[in-house]
């Protein structure tokens, strides 16, 4: 997983709709996207972003500023994103109007809906709203491709995250490093036109859900998008090559039924890349018979993965080593590069094509990005042989018999031994004054007696353990479903 060479970054704007356009007149037959089942070519969706560009325009006069759409259909949601980029806004796609309030958003010049989905008047005052008509995926109508904004300077697409902070960060994807960006991924990830990527149903404020379309669109592959409660099924028939898939689609991937009557696979197999969590051994044991999995570790702010574990390969998960995209260190207390086996702060060495900060926080900004690096909040300590473990979030040390511990390596052994679908170690006081160590567990009944008895026995030694069982974990709001430790904590230690 070596990063390829790439030529010299040069600013040389480059819009994802030129890509389309492009590949319409090359190959207009060829899939573009595929959204529930149901294929768009490439000239069909080039000719719906130009006349959704046309429409827009006559919509929203002022030339420049940010425009916010919410439309839930991702095919549709990609039209208008892509028109309004066409026309030198600056796009960011959000899940809810409370959302884009809590976003507080500058110069938001108007917010975008589907004239086909829920009515949504002014909110609030923030900006005008405009129903856009539903796009039209014609193969057989004619277009004009619309001419390209060429001030790009400020223009792009915003994402956001909210991490486990509870608090939403927006990251700037400049449209004048998009063309490097996408020649990065695609080099790195080797797409070409015979990539079919599945994107789910990742919205398009998160990482996965645009950046990896984008660069699937650059070298004429297909995107596919799948929105309904049944995925699963599909997926298995979808003909999928790449897929980065969360750990609650991870297992509800594992219980699809049709897995088993995949026939052998010729060739490569599909490559899926397990990221925001720890997935259970029972879960990767019965996708590893179908598809090649790597355990992956990268963030928003990062064009690229920065760690990785095959799961093929007998090593202890904990343990990743660098794809090679970014360096990738340990920064002890005196902000120098850790001794092998010290434990510190996780930094990634930033390029050009990364982020630099966050949009309109300074404080976040100062928290996260110093010196050329990006600091993502995990605690780490790397080996002889270069290899890193995370120990989990910096603000998720826990302390325990007066001992603090990292939790992300005890919450994975735990998955395991429990077999859950998911945990997490809480260190509080019980109800009479003496300390507790509180597993929660994500799953719909306790496990076997003896399964929480060797747990008990192993964790003795910090004092009182309780089992809290809950059928689901809250989680963040950013798309990514990362738990939300904060709002778990207040229910395994009620007031």
């Amino acid at each position: 997983m070596a990063c390829s060479t790439r030529e010299p970054f040069v600013e040389t704007p480059m819009f994802i709709a030129q890509y389309i356009f492009d590949f319409a007149s090359r190959t207009p037959t060829a899939p573009a996207l595929i959204h529930n089942g149901k294929a768009i070519s490439y000239r069909a969706f080039a000719g719906a972003i130009a006349r959704a560009s046309t429409e827009l325009a006559q919509q929203i006069a002022l030339p420049s500023g940010t425009v916010a759409i919410k439309i839930h259909d991702l095919a549709d949601c990609w039209v208008a994103t892509l028109a309004l980029q066409a026309r030198g806004y600056t796009t960011i796609c959000i899940a809810s109007l409370d959302v884009l309030t809590s976003l507080e958003v500058r110069n938001l010049r108007a917010i975008i809906v589907s004239a086909s989905e829920e009515d949504v008047q002014a909110a609030q005052g923030l900006a005008p709203v405009y129903a856009m008509d539903r796009p039209l995926f014609d193969d057989a109508q004619g277009f004009d491709v619309p001419e390209l904004s060429e001030d790009v300077q400020a223009c792009g697409h915003i994402l956001y995250t909210s991490g486990t902070t509870g608090k939403y960060k927006k990251v700037l994807v400049p449209a004048r490093t998009q063309r490097e960006a996408d020649r990065e991924r695609c080099g790195f990830q080797a797409y070409d036109s015979s990539t079919r990527y599945h994107a789910l149903g990742f919205g398009l404020w998160t990482g996965n859900g645009y950046k990896a379309p984008s660069s699937v669109w650059s070298v004429g592959g297909t995107a596919i998008l799948d929105q309904r409660s049944d995925w699963p099924e599909p997926f298995v028939t979808s003909g999928v090559t790449r897929a980065t898939l969360l750990p609650d689609q991870a297992l509800k991937l594992s219980e699809c039924a049709s897995l088993r009557s995949l026939p052998p696979r010729q060739g490569a197999r599909p490559a899926f890349a397990m990221s925001g969590g720890f997935v259970s051994a029972k879960v990767t044991a019965v996708l590893g018979q179908y598809f090649d999995l790597v355990n992956s570790y990268g963030c928003t702010e990062v064009g690229l993965g920065v760690l990785y574990h095959d799961y093929s390969l007998p090593a202890h998960l904990s343990w990743m080593k660098s794809t090679g995209a970014r360096v990738v260190e340990v920064e002890n207390d005196q902000g120098q590069v850790s001794a092998v086996n010290e434990e510190g702060r996780l930094r990634v060495k930033l390029t050009e094509l990364d982020a630099d900060g966050y949009l309109d926080d300074a404080e976040a900004t100062d928290g996260a990005f110093g010196k050329g690096y990006f600091y993502p909040g995990d605690l780490a300590v790397q080996r002889e042989d270069g290899a890193f473990r995370i120990l989990g979030r910096a603000a998720d040390v826990v302390i325990l018999a007066g001992q603090k511990v990292a939790v992300a390596p005890i919450e994975a052994n735990l998955q395991d031994i429990l077999q859950v679908d998911y945990v997490c170690l809480f260190a509080g006081m019980a109800a009479t004054g003496e300390p507790e160590a509180v597993i929660a567990m994500e799953a719909p009944e306790l496990p076997g007696q003896d399964r929480l008895d060797h747990v008990g026995q192993e964790f003795s030694q910090w004092g009182e353990v309780r089992f809290a069982l809950l059928s689901a974990f809250p989680r963040t709001q950013s798309g990514t479903s990362k738990i939300d430790r904060k709002r778990l904590r207040s229910l395994v230690f009620p007031d």
